[in-house]
């Protein structure tokens, strides 16, 4: 058995409303680490998650499972992060709410189509009441009637301007070919299934990519009095700068990045581990908080 220290493990609750593609996730990440060698499928009962013969007819989770997934990026040592993989059902509140307590971040799933949905602002407001780091993964991208542009004006509206894309989506012919990774001002086209290349950044991204990397830079400024004054004299950001400043706020919670994906099409999912495994504290970061239960 592999023996993994504090320092390597992540916690991770995926939360979300019913139907958003929590389970999907899980399944697409389990894949992409390596932990099976086959996509399961939700309405055909072959999930990971969804193991009981309940929820296999029923088509959704009941209670929550745990899917551990290994992830190695580069020349890094693996982490081994553990999806806590939650109901979206309000029935079943009380094992969403479990499983919030035993995680170390949250990853909040929505379906770009739906938007934003009851099961999304209660995720938010067990994330806020927990202190949880928080990333939202969007799923459903390969949609041609899904607005991410649409969707991420409805966050900012209900959750404020700590919600921050850190993609943004390349379509051509309706159809969702790749991503620009807002961090480094890169374009990534999808080659096959989740792996992707470098591409040019289509002209159409390029207005709602400034509005989205000036929000980012501002965020990071704010993260230390260095960073404000390089920011103020105009001076750019290194990557490196950006990416430690970012890990700072998402723990803090003054940030909440938005990813985005398909499930169907096993897009996106290996950006969610890298950032996961980057930006999520794992438990050797973080204060364990008991209560004397004799008062």
């Amino acid at each position: 058995m592999k023996v993994y220290e504090t320092s390597q493990i992540r916690n991770v609750v995926l939360m979300g409303h019913g139907g958003a593609g929590k389970t999907t996730l899980a399944e697409a990440c389990a894949f992409v680490g390596g932990a099976i060698k086959k996509m399961g499928s939700v309405p055909q009962g072959t999930t990971l998650s969804d193991y009981d013969k309940e929820e296999q007819r029923r088509g959704f989770s009941i209670s929550t499972a745990l899917i551990p997934v290994e992830y190695t990026d580069q020349d890094a040592e693996p982490v081994k992060i553990n999806f806590l993989d939650t109901p979206g059902y309000f029935d079943f509140v009380g094992e969403v709410e479990e499983a919030v307590a035993a995680a170390d971040a949250a990853v909040i799933v929505i379906n770009c189509k739906a938007g934003v949905e009851p099961g999304t602002i209660k995720a938010w407001e067990l994330c806020e009441k927990l202190r949880l780091p928080r990333i939202f993964f969007v799923t459903n991208m390969d949609d041609d009637k899904a607005s991410f542009r649409q969707l991420v004006l409805d966050l900012e509206k209900r959750f404020g301007k700590s919600v921050a894309p850190f993609q943004l989506p390349i379509r051509e012919n309706e159809k969702f070919v790749g991503f620009v990774n807002v961090v480094k001002m890169a374009g990534r086209r999808f080659t096959n299934l989740n792996e992707y290349e470098a591409c040019p950044i289509p002209d159409y991204v390029e207005k709602h990519l400034n509005i989205a990397r000036s929000s980012l830079l501002e965020a990071v400024a704010e993260s230390s009095e260095e960073l404000m004054e390089k920011y103020f004299a105009g001076e750019e950001f290194t990557t490196e700068e950006i990416q430690a400043a970012l890990r700072v706020n998402i723990k803090d919670c003054s940030i909440a990045p938005i990813l985005m994906g398909s499930g169907t099409h096993v897009q996106g999912f290996n950006v969610l581990l890298q950032v996961i495994d980057k930006y999520f504290p794992s438990p050797k970061e973080l204060e364990a908080i008991g209560v004397d239960a004799s008062n």
